[in-house]
């Protein structure tokens, strides 16, 4: 049964994609009643919604749910920052204790 003609290839309709509501064929009809070009466009996180950009970091696609808004255009994943935040943190840990040390080396060779 022919509900219309297929907005990606023109053949005979038989569905319609539940994200983006285009009127699809069989051979761009998928699992979860999604639509060929919306399947692409998938979250790579949690794999519902469509994606709204990348991971500046990793560059996996994502929602407006999974990605975090780092600033007005740049957008990353909760694993990415993760990871960043534990090198920052170890970096600054690095830090404090050079300081220490090059204070320390100060005060001996002012003694």
């Amino acid at each position: 049964m022919s509900v219309g003609v297929c907005e990606l290839c023109g053949s005979p309709a038989i569905s319609v994609c539940s994200l983006c509501g285009r009127l699809v064929c069989p051979d761009h009809y998928g699992p979860g009643g999604v639509c060929s070009v919306c399947r692409s466009a998938i979250c790579s996180f949690c794999g519902v919604r469509l994606s709204v950009a990348r991971c500046v970091y990793c560059g996996r696609l994502g929602c407006e749910s999974c990605l975090v808004q780092i600033d007005n255009v740049r957008r990353a994943c909760r694993e990415c920052l993760m990871s960043v935040e534990v090198k920052v943190e170890e970096a600054r840990r690095g830090l404090e204790r050079l300081r220490s040390m090059v204070a320390k080396l100060k005060e001996s060779s002012i003694a």
